[in-house]
């Protein structure tokens, strides 16, 4: 919960009812992901993903942005990461002319 200094309270803190923790906006949308995507835990938690460790403070700091900001949607997008060796098709086929 956020809390302002406001010459106004009693106490001088005044707290943002309507704030949400951006914990709680993370692991929503990984259950969401698990859901719709199949993707497990591990899945969200591998190297370049959602709750990896390197991109973890990223994604707290955007979903701190959605919680603080007057924001309609939040979207989460799905990188496909291409093995070595393959020519840009998805099942390994050629698409060349």
């Amino acid at each position: 919960m956020t809390e302002v200094d406001s010459p106004a309270s009693p106490n001088g803190v005044v707290k943002d009812v309507f704030a949400v923790d951006p914990l709680l906006i993370v692991e929503h949308l990984a259950n969401v992901i698990e859901i719709t995507l199949g993707a497990t835990r591990k899945d969200l938690e591998n190297a370049n993903s959602l709750l990896s460790k390197s991109r973890y403070q990223d994604t707290i700091s955007r979903c701190t942005r959605f919680a603080s900001e007057n924001q309609v949607a939040l979207y989460v997008t799905k990188d496909v990461a291409l093995a070595s060796g393959q020519d840009g098709s998805l099942d390994g086929t050629s698409n060349h002319l």
